[in-house]
């Protein structure tokens, strides 16, 4: 059996100011480092046999706090296939600035997401095969046992689109994906093809719940700031 976590990176300033992020390479908020401490104590119980994590920031800041919980230590593996879809013109704007500068396409993103043509961004179907060629890549350089893989909602949505054999744009316009939430996927024997074991588990952060200030986003997990 091998198990691999899917963790959303935890919250950036722009994730506090409802800005879409795509690659842009943001540091965590305030709250964000609070989450990661959380995560962290929540890891400490759990041997991985490794960490994964894309190269953009947030991600490889959330992927170092959960390491140094680990004993003995262990380095994140950085993989850029890991990273967010390239959300081109979008990003650092809001769901309403989008609206307003590209005439309502925030508007027919959350309609259907892969009818939108978002200017100098990453094509949707590209962005899907390097996630899930990543994945495999990581799932097959250990036996069994578990990992951490420290990713973007966009990325673990398209994961769980797979997974699921689901359609791609019900689940980025559906799937709630929270800053510092676990996602579990795991492969048992004879099966070869990874089972999901649950979505978005927040309850390490229960402390901080009654902390969130945060605007109700409006959009999928690729496009929720």
């Amino acid at each position: 059996m091998k198990r691999c976590y899917l963790i959303r990176h935890a919250q950036t300033v722009w994730n506090q100011q409802n800005r879409l992020q795509g690659q842009s390479d943001m540091p965590l908020s305030p709250l964000g480092r609070e989450q990661i401490h959380r995560l962290a104590q929540w890891f400490a119980s759990y041997s991985l046999q490794g960490i994964f994590t894309s190269n953009l920031k947030r991600s490889q800041t959330t992927a170092q706090a959960i390491a140094m919980a680990q004993e003995p230590l262990l380095s994140p593996v950085i993989e850029p296939g890991l990273g967010e879809m390239h959300l081109g013109s979008w990003e650092g704007l809001t769901p309403q600035q989008v609206d307003a500068r590209f005439r309502g396409a925030y508007q027919q993103w959350l309609v259907r997401p892969s009818s939108v043509n978002i200017p100098g961004a990453e094509p949707l179907t590209q962005f899907r095969v390097r996630c899930w060629q990543t994945l495999e890549k990581i799932a097959a350089s250990f036996e069994e046992g578990a990992c951490a893989i420290v990713s973007h909602g966009g990325v673990i949505a398209s994961l769980l689109a797979e997974v699921l054999s689901a359609d791609y744009d019900a689940m980025l316009r559906r799937l709630r994906l929270d800053n510092a939430g676990i996602t579990a996927i795991e492969w048992t024997e004879g099966f070869s093809f990874p089972h999901l074991l649950w979505i978005n588990s927040t309850i390490h952060l229960s402390e901080l719940l009654p902390t969130l200030d945060l605007p109700t986003p409006a959009g999928s997990s690729l496009l929720r700031p």
